[in-house]
């Protein structure tokens, strides 16, 4: 049970195109229409999905942007760092986790359109965490960036980008 191989096996995760692990576990029924939604969605969404995600320490979750708002609850294993760069192109930096003492929350919200990525703390170790978005997550509104791109559109942050892009 204390391996990430045990939790990727026995919750039947598969490769995220961003890193680590994941698996569907909620689609809304309820469905909203494309004319309802914010300006940018190219179909109708539901209403919130949700996914179990594992990040092993010798991954990352690569930079990447959702139209949609999302919110990550920790379950198991070590602290997650989640940077990410905001609107105005300032960086924020949060961790999700068990220690209150060091500042870890057990869930946090990344707003829609930031640019975002994540990293296990612990050397040789995991966590265990799922993510919750709305608008329901699809794939056509899943952003991976171009290094180059955002290195001319946030200079300042290019030891980051140049990290987790």
């Amino acid at each position: 049970m204390n391996t990430a191989e045990y939790w990727i096996q026995n919750l039947d995760l598969k490769p995220h195109p961003e890193g680590g692990f994941y698996k569907e576990m909620f689609r809304s029924n309820i469905l909203i229409n494309k004319d309802e939604l914010p300006v940018g969605y190219k179909s109708s969404r539901r209403l919130a999905t949700s996914i179990f995600y594992l990040l092993r320490s010798e991954d990352i979750s690569r930079l990447h942007r959702l139209k949609s708002d999302e919110l990550w609850y920790f379950h198991y294993g070590s602290a997650v760092r989640i940077m990410y760069i905001d609107h105005v192109g300032k960086k924020h930096t949060k961790m999700l986790g068990s220690n209150l003492e060091k500042a870890e929350y057990f869930s946090m919200h990344i707003p829609a359109g930031n640019i975002f990525a994540a990293e296990v703390q612990e050397p040789n170790s995991f966590s265990v965490f799922s993510c919750v978005v709305s608008p329901g997550f699809e794939f056509e509104d899943f952003e991976m960036f171009d290094k180059e791109d955002l290195i001319q559109a946030y200079p300042k942050h290019i030891d980051f980008i140049e990290k987790y892009c």
